[in-house]
């Protein structure tokens, strides 16, 4: 499954509903920082945004990792076809960097969280940091592997057995992940409230954010099956929530987003959504005469996307 979150420069992005036992609208946990001041809030969102970063650039280097072992699978069952396995290219992963003066640290939680939160991000930031290097490890090896075509020599069986491995690896990166994220979204939604209070620009932070989060949801659909049948009535669905939203909030108004200069980046924003959509129903209609979507089909989606992001930062720059 392809997960994907995007973070702002001044607000983390990543936005999902909450739970349907969540009468109260606000997510447990928040209340401990809804007394913070806007700088104390800033600083909680600067460092969680350096979480959303690092699972916005390990994505793609994952997903290449899980497709990797399908080919190398279907490759193994064929081992005189030699170009199965030159097509198996491997992934690039680029290193972290710290940024010339950046105070923030992503395996030092800041003192305005909270004791408990502080311990969970040490924890499972350093355990996920350790599992990721781990899962690279097992992945140098696979394609070492491939490279010495040792399968000549094993009948695939030490090639099965890193299959094995590094899906359950993957499996453990996204549970942790997913761990996070959501205590992402505790801390981070509470002090983006703050920040939001008296702004001006509110209205228009809350729609394209809203936007962006049914968006990545939508494409994450489109490649969470092989069969597209499995998913197209789910995905016209959403596809059809997507275009009326787009519709409805383009037409907000921009009064405010003008006298901050920003109206430019508000309609370049629903003007590349309208794209998007474009793009969508041809890729949508193209799964529907396949039977599934393509790879390329999804990356040409998720370009897109990147430019939404885009535009979202260059509204709030």
């Amino acid at each position: 499954m392809r997960t994907f979150i995007c973070s702002s420069l001044v607000i983390a992005m990543f936005v999902s509903s909450t739970s349907c036992n969540n009468t109260s609208g606000k997510k447990p946990g928040a209340s401990e920082y809804s007394e913070n001041a806007a700088e104390s809030a800033s600083h909680i969102i600067e460092y969680t945004n350096l979480i959303v970063d690092m699972s916005n650039k390990h994505n793609s280097y994952l997903e290449d990792v899980v497709n990797n072992t399908t080919k190398l699978e279907e490759a193994l069952k064929h081992p005189n076809d030699h170009y199965r396995f030159i097509t198996i290219n491997k992934p690039f992963s680029a290193p972290d960097f710290q940024q010339f003066n950046q105070k923030v640290k992503i395996d030092e939680p800041v003192k305005e969280l909270s004791s408990p939160d502080k311990k969970f991000f040490k924890d499972s930031i350093t355990k996920y940091q350790g599992l990721f290097a781990t899962m690279q490890a097992t992945n140098n090896r696979m394609h070492e592997y491939i490279t010495a075509e040792d399968y000549k020599d094993d009948k695939g069986a030490k090639g099965y057995a890193i299959i094995d491995t590094l899906r359950g690896q993957i499996a453990q990166l996204h549970s942790l992940k997913n761990a996070i994220v959501k205590k992402v979204e505790v801390v981070a939604d509470a002090s983006e409230q703050i920040i939001l209070k008296d702004s001006p620009l509110k209205d228009y932070i809350i729609a394209m954010k809203k936007d962006m989060a049914n968006i990545r949801s939508f494409i994450d659909l489109l490649g969470s099956e092989e069969k597209y049948a499995g998913i197209e009535a789910k995905a016209k669905a959403r596809y059809d929530s997507l275009e009326k939203a787009q519709a409805e909030h383009a037409q907000i108004n921009i009064d405010n987003a003008k006298k901050a200069n920003e109206d430019h980046s508000f309609n370049t924003f629903y003007d590349d959504f309208h794209k998007l959509l474009l793009n969508a129903r041809k890729r949508m209609r193209d799964a529907g005469e396949k039977g599934h979507i393509e790879s390329y089909d999804l990356e040409s989606l998720d370009s897109d996307y990147d430019s939404l992001v885009r535009d979202y930062n260059n509204f709030n720059s």
